[in-house]
C-alpha cells in the first residue's frame, strides 16, 4: 500500500471517528436537565396550539349548529321534521325525497299519456296525486328503519365507552364528545351535536331533550332518562349505564328473534306480491288477445287498479302483522 492510500484511509477512519464523537456529544447533551425541559416545553406549546386550532374549529361548528337549530324551533312543526329528516338521513334526505317525488311524478305523467290510467276522473286524480306522496314516504320509512337498525347496533359499545370513561373520571360531558369524535355514522353525528350543544353551555337535560325527540327510540330515551337521574340524584353512573347497556343487548338480540321467528310471513308477502305478476305473464304469453283488454277497455283498466290496490293494501297487512315491535 502506498503513501497515499495509507494517508486517505488514516483521514476516513479520522472522520468516521470525529462523526461518531459529535453524535455522541449531541445526545450528551440532549439529555441534561435543561435541555429536556426546554424539549417538553416546545412539544406542550406545539401541542397547546393545536388544541386551541381543533377548540376554535370545534366552537365555530357548535355556533352554526346552534344557529341552525334556533331557525328550525322557529318554524315550528316543520323545523322539527327537517331535524328528524336530517337526523334519519344524515343530512341527504330532503334532496331523496324531492328526488323520488320528481320521478313518481314524472312516472305517473308517462303512464297518463300512455293512457294507461283509469279513464273516470275520480279515479284517476287521486292516483295522480297519491302515487307521488306514497312513493315519498315508503322511502321515508326506509331511512328511518335503517337509521334505527344501525343506530341501536352502535349503542351498547357507545354506552360501554362512556361506562369506562366514568370509571376513569372523565364527566360525561367530554364522554359525549368523545364518542361523537370516535364513533361513526349515524350515532357518531348525534353524540357529536350533542357535544357541540354541551360545549356552548347549554344545559344537559335541554340537549337530551332535544336529541330525544329528533332520535325517537326508546332505548336512548332510557340512556337520557339515566344520566339525568345521575344528575339529579347522585350515584355511580358506570353501573347505571353498565346494567342500561345490558338491556339494550337483550332487546336487539329480542328484535333480531323476532326478525327470525317472523321471516316466513315476510317471505309470504313477497311471495304473494310477485305471484300475480307472474301469473298475468303466463296467461298473456299464452292468450294475449283476451289480456289486451284489461289495457284497452276502460273497465280492464279500472279493474287492474283495483287488483293493485287491493294486493298494496293487502301486503301493507302482513307487514305490519310480521314486523313486530319491540
Amino acid at each position: 500500500m502506498s503513501t497515499e492510500n495509507k494517508v486517505a484511509l488514516v483521514a476516513f477512519l479520522a472522520f468516521i471517528l470525529l462523526g461518531f464523537f459529535i453524535l455522541t456529544l449531541l445526545q450528551v447533551l440532549e439529555q441534561r436537565p435543561g435541555s429536556r425541559l426546554r424539549t417538553r416545553l416546545r412539544n406542550a406549546l406545539k401541542g397547546s396550539r393545536q388544541d386551541r386550532d381543533r377548540l376554535r374549529a370545534d366552537h365555530e361548528r357548535a355556533q352554526a349548529n346552534a344557529r341552525r337549530r334556533l331557525r328550525r324551533k322557529n318554524m315550528g312543526t316543520l323545523g322539527y321534521q327537517l331535524n328528524r329528516l336530517e337526523t334519519i338521513s344524515g343530512g341527504h334526505g330532503q334532496r331523496v325525497l324531492i328526488i323520488t317525488a320528481l320521478i313518481t311524478s314524472v312516472l305517473v305523467v308517462a303512464v297518463s299519456l300512455f293512457d294507461l290510467l283509469p279513464e273516470a276522473l275520480w279515479l284517476r286524480l287521486p292516483i295522480m296525486l297519491a302515487a307521488p306522496i306514497v312513493a315519498v314516504l315508503f322511502i321515508y320509512n326506509k331511512m328511518e328503519a335503517k337509521f334505527q337498525r344501525r343506530f341501536l347496533e352502535q349503542m351498547p359499545e357507545a354506552m360501554d365507552f362512556i361506562v369506562r370513561s366514568s370509571q376513569a373520571g372523565i364527566p360525561p360531558n367530554q364522554a359525549i364528545r368523545t364518542v361523537g369524535e370516535q364513533y361513526p355514522k349515524p350515532l357518531g353525528p348525534e353524540f357529536r351535536r350533542m357535544g357541540d350543544s354541551l360545549l356552548l353551555g347549554n344545559d344537559l337535560q335541554d340537549v337530551l331533550d332535544d336529541a330525544s325527540l329528533r332520535i325517537n327510540l326508546p332505548d336512548f330515551s332510557f340512556f337520557t332518562i339515566c344520566l339525568l337521574l345521575q344528575r339529579e340524584t347522585g350515584g355511580p353512573l358506570s353501573e347505571a349505564l353498565d346494567n342500561l347497556s345490558g338491556i339494550i343487548r337483550a332487546r336487539r338480540d329480542l328484535r333480531l328473534k323476532t326478525r327470525a321467528l317472523t321471516a316466513e310471513g315476510r317471505l309470504s308477502s313477497l311471495i304473494m306480491s310477485i305471484m300475480p305478476f307472474i301469473m298475468f305473464g303466463i296467461i298473456y304469453s299464452m292468450n294475449p288477445e283476451n289480456m289486451e283488454l284489461m289495457f284497452t277497455d276502460s273497465i280492464g283498466k279500472m279493474l287492474l287498479w283495483i287488483a293493485g290496490g287491493m294486493l298494496t293494501i293487502g301486503l301493507i297487512l302482513i307487514r305490519k302483522i310480521a314486523n313486530m315491535k319491540t
